[in-house]
C-alpha cells in the first residue's frame, strides 16, 4: 500500500494523490515511466516526487516506520499497517473513575493468537510483551486504553496508533465497538452477545466474589474485542483501497 502513497512527498496534497490515481498512476513505478506525459501537476510537484522516491523507496525496503511516520498524517498512519508487528488491544477495568481504575484484563491479540493478561496473575507480562509491536490498533484506545495501560506500567510506548472508533467514522460508521460491529453483520457467541463494558465490570466483580466462570466469560469477551478489531480494520483498508 505504501508505494501506492504520494501525500508523504513535499508539496502533494490528498487532492494531487488523487489526480495522479485517478489518471492511471497507481505506484511510484508508474510516476516514473509516465513523468513525461504527467500535464496536471505543476513541474515543481512532479521533481519534487521523482527527488524523494529514492528515499521512499530506500526506506521501504528497510521497512523504516518512522521515515513515513513523519512525513505522512497521522490521519494516514493506517497505510503502514503492513510495515511493522502489529497488535490488536484493549482493556477491562474495575469501572472506577479515571485514573483510579485498576485494569483487570489486559487483551493483545497478534493476529494469530490471542494474548490474555488477568490482574492478579500475569498482568504485568503484557508490558514487555506490548514492547514487541511497532503499530497498535484500538477502538477509542487514544482515550481510553492506551493512556490507562502506560499509567498502570508507567511507560510511554512508541507506537504507530490506529483508532478505528475515529477511523470507522470517516466511513459515516458511528457509535460503540458493539453497535458498529452490529452495522456490519459481525456476530459474536451466544453466551456473550449483548455484554456490554458495564457488564464486563459486574462479570470481574462476581469473580472476585468466587465466581470462576464469570472470569471464564469476560476472558472470551476481551478476546472477541481484540480478534473483531482486526475484521474491522481489514474492512476499513478494503474501504480506502
Amino acid at each position: 500500500m505504501i508505494d501506492k502513497t504520494f501525500c508523504h512527498f513535499k508539496g502533494i496534497s490528498a487532492n494531487s494523490e488523487k489526480l495522479l490515481w485517478e489518471n492511471g498512476i497507481e505506484n511510484w513505478d508508474d510516476f516514473l515511466q509516465k513523468i513525461n506525459h504527467i500535464h496536471f501537476l505543476p513541474a515543481s510537484k512532479l521533481q519534487n516526487i521523482k527527488n524523494e522516491i529514492p528515499s521512499s523507496k530506500e526506506a521501504l525496503e528497510k521497512k523504516d516506520l518512522s521515515y513515513f511516520k513523519n512525513r505522512l498524517h497521522p490521519k494516514n498512519h493506517w497505510r503502514l499497517f503492513n510495515l511493522g508487528k502489529i497488535a490488536f488491544l484493549d482493556i477491562e477495568t474495575t469501572g472506577l473513575s479515571k485514573w483510579t481504575d485498576s485494569i483487570t484484563i489486559i487483551g493483545i491479540y497478534d493476529g494469530t493468537t490471542p494474548h490474555l493478561y488477568v490482574k492478579d496473575k500475569n498482568l504485568l507480562d503484557a508490558k514487555e510483551k506490548l514492547k514487541e509491536f511497532e503499530i497498535i490498533v484500538t477502538f477509542n484506545g487514544k482515550q481510553f486504553d492506551l493512556p490507562f495501560v502506560e499509567h498502570h506500567f508507567s511507560h510511554s510506548y512508541d507506537f504507530i496508533h490506529l483508532d478505528l472508533r475515529y477511523m470507522l467514522k470517516e466511513l459515516g460508521l458511528s457509535g460503540g465497538l458493539k453497535s458498529i460491529e452490529r452495522q456490519l453483520g459481525i456476530t459474536r457467541g451466544s453466551d456473550i452477545e449483548g455484554i456490554d463494558g458495564w457488564e464486563a465490570v459486574t462479570l470481574w466483580r462476581l469473580y472476585k466474589k468466587g465466581n470462576p466462570e464469570a472470569l471464564k466469560k469476560l476472558l472470551k469477551y476481551n478476546e472477541a474485542d481484540i480478534v473483531n478489531l482486526k475484521t474491522l480494520l481489514e474492512y476499513y483498508i478494503m474501504q480506502k483501497t
